[in-house]
């Protein structure tokens, strides 16, 4: 008896299990369709921006020089050479290794050190500028949108009001819609300039109002009162946005003094003497030391910095 209640126990455990894993396998099985369906978008969509760059000699942004090039461009500095913004960062780095090689702490390993953080700070200010001017474009919106209402009800088209706008509006969204009004000029229809003028911009506003327009253009929809909506909408998302941004910024002054203080503490313990520097590089205590606090410091920059984006996206 008490062997056929364990057979039987066996049999409906084994049972349980194995209708666990077909539910697990199904699902994943559907979570694999979708990601492989996402992938797939993706991948067209990457394949069209890569295309573009392609077309134009542009660089790819997964090279050296592609990827100061992109930083540059989406901060608003024009480059007739799309090579020279990484040249330009390849020279600033052999400035920093000769300061530190030969002007101070006169050590290949001061040079060394100083080569990324010169480049760290290169690319911080490029993502500052990126995101000053962001902000700019979004706080011309709105001039953008009372531009554009008022060329449509003037019987305009969506085109001709868009050309007339950008002869309106300022640096730096009005240098954006000129670009698409010259694409516009050489043959590129309205729907697909938006759609470049949005792939240009990493702004959720701007491309929420790319978007729309394009969806009302396809649709034949009335665009004046969309545009109004839009309107509205936006003006109470920039203004939830820049709460947001002000709440960042009371923090972020913590965030930057803390990762300065480390590594500059790190700096004035390992060049202050000699006892130091064989400590931090020879005595095994002090490789472990300077690992972990690598390794809690790289942390610590990256949880806050996701904090932060988790903050601004939300």
């Amino acid at each position: 008896m008490n062997s056929l209640l364990v057979a039987a126990l066996s049999v409906a455990c084994g049972l349980v299990v194995l209708f666990f894993f077909l539910g697990v396998a199904r699902v994943t099985s559907g979570r694999n369709k979708t990601e492989q369906f996402h992938n797939i978008i993706d991948s067209i969509t990457r394949s069209e921006i890569e295309l573009e760059r392609s077309d134009a000699n542009l660089p790819n942004v997964k090279t050296w020089s592609g990827y100061w090039y992109d930083l540059a461009t989406r901060a608003g500095t024009k480059s007739d050479n799309p090579g020279t913004p990484g040249l330009f960062a390849i020279g600033l780095a052999l400035v920093a290794f000769g300061v530190g090689f030969f002007v101070w702490p006169r050590d290949i390993s001061g040079g060394i050190i100083f080569m990324p953080v010169v480049l760290f700070f290169l690319r911080t200010y490029f993502k500052a500028k990126i995101r000053a001017r962001l902000v700019l474009m979004e706080k011309q919106l709105p001039n953008l949108l009372s531009g554009i209402r008022a060329s449509l009800k003037a019987n305009l088209t969506p085109q001709q009001a868009i050309i007339n706008q950008a002869k309106e509006i300022p640096y730096p969204l009005g240098d954006e819609l000129k670009q698409m009004t010259e694409e516009m000029a050489v043959g590129i229809t309205l729907d697909n300039a938006l759609q470049n003028f949005s792939n240009r911009i990493p702004s959720r506003e701007i491309q929420f109002l790319a978007s729309s327009i394009r969806i009302a253009i396809a649709s034949g929809a009335d665009l004046d009162p969309l545009v109004e909506t839009i309107q509205r909408i936006i003006v109470q998302r920039t203004r939830i946005a820049n709460h947001l941004t002000a709440a960042v910024a009371k923090v972020q002054p913590a965030i930057w003094v803390t990762g300065i203080m480390i590594p500059g503490a790190f700096a004035y313990s390992f060049y202050s003497s000699d006892t130091n520097r064989s400590f931090w590089l020879s005595v095994p205590l002090g490789l472990i030391a300077v690992l972990v606090i690598a390794a809690c410091y790289g942390l610590g920059l990256f949880i806050a910095k996701k904090q932060v984006d988790r903050v601004k996206k939300a």
